[in-house]
């Protein structure tokens, strides 16, 4: 089954990861190797595809209290804030090597991100302020 706006290709396991906006009907997708992030909404069938200097292998990803979306950017150390139509809000360098997982409290306040960095594997906690 294919769905408007997600690639139509077979991936390697680590090659993708993926994620839901259950309050805006969106499936976030990230293909790691082409260092893009698909945002398909379930509803209507529109899509972005994000391409970006500041995404590169996006790995994991979490919706923002706000209607944001957080995508860890393992290769340029980062995590990037994106509107669910594809515009750069911001890029939060996390001083770690190869963010991989990221996840918001429930009240938006903290920000959790965890790497996958050989003999360096760390998880950091990030105090969120209002914009």
């Amino acid at each position: 089954m294919q769905h408007a706006g997600l690639p139509d290709k077979r991936y390697d396991v680590g090659q993708s990861r993926c994620t839901f906006i259950t309050k805006h009907k969106i499936v976030v997708f990230m293909d790691t190797n082409a260092h893009e992030v698909y945002l398909s909404n379930i509803e209507n069938g529109r899509y972005t595809i994000v391409h970006s200097d500041e995404i590169r292998s996006p790995k994991g990803a979490c919706p923002g209290i706000d209607g944001s979306v957080f995508v860890c950017s393992g290769e340029t150390g980062t995590v990037v804030q994106l509107t669910t139509q594809g515009t750069v809000l911001a890029s939060h360098d996390v001083s770690m090597e190869w963010p991989r997982d990221v996840s918001l409290s429930r009240d938006g306040t903290r920000l959790a991100v965890s790497n996958r960095a050989e003999g360096r594997t760390m998880i950091k906690l990030f105090k969120v302020s209002a914009s």
